[in-house]
């Protein structure tokens, strides 16, 4: 792919702009706590590429939330429109006060970089999060000393089985951001998913 084409939105200008000015105007009039599915949903944004049931149709439409918010973040701290804080899977309104934290969140570079986008491929998405999910376990515990059935680890993950490969991992991440610590979940719950998540995948 030329550069060219890979520093550009996957989205026209005009389509941008029209979606940047209604994720801004929903947010301002819902001051508080918002999830990512939340403003996905509110937005009904359309799959961006063929990949229309898969994690990384799920990941750019996630790129694309994100760098509207971190546009919107950073143009309402200069305006001093009011406060939005980016965070895992959700984002948080409050009324502009002096007082509030400038903005150094560093990942709102890489959500302004559209090569970020084009670079996912599913494979280097399914690496990321092998990655991510690692990084978490250190955080918050190890899963060695913790032993789950099949049945334990299909319940865990809300999942029957049989079920496809695309199945699991929609269902994994849709308990991770549900029980995950950072949003008020329970640490040896979140453990315990990422567990039955590997227990599950060695079935493919």
């Amino acid at each position: 792919m030329q550069e060219s084409l890979t520093t550009a939105p996957p989205l026209n200008t005009q389509a941008l702009e029209q979606l940047e000015l209604q994720l801004e105007t929903l947010l301002l009039r819902r001051y508080g706590e918002i999830t990512e599915q939340q403003l996905l949903s509110l937005l009904q944004i359309k799959p961006l590429s063929g990949f229309t049931d898969s994690q990384l149709a799920l990941f750019q439409l996630h790129f694309v939330l994100y760098h509207l918010l971190y546009r919107i973040a950073e143009r309402w701290m200069q305006t001093e429109t009011a406060y939005l804080e980016i965070g895992l899977a959700r984002v948080k309104i409050a009324p502009w006060q002096n007082t509030v934290p400038q903005l150094t969140d560093s990942k709102g570079a890489y959500y302004a970089d559209w090569r970020n986008y084009w670079r996912m491929t599913p494979l280097a998405l399914s690496e990321r999060l092998t990655q991510f999910w690692q990084f978490y376990q250190k955080r918050y515990g190890s899963v060695s000393a913790i032993s789950l059935s099949d049945d334990e680890a299909l319940c865990l993950l809300q999942l029957d089985w049989p079920c496809s490969l695309v199945e699991l991992k929609k269902a994994f991440r849709k308990q991770s951001l549900k029980h995950h610590p950072d949003r008020g979940g329970d640490k040896q719950n979140f453990v315990r998913l990422s567990l039955a998540y590997k227990k599950v995948l060695q079935r493919f």
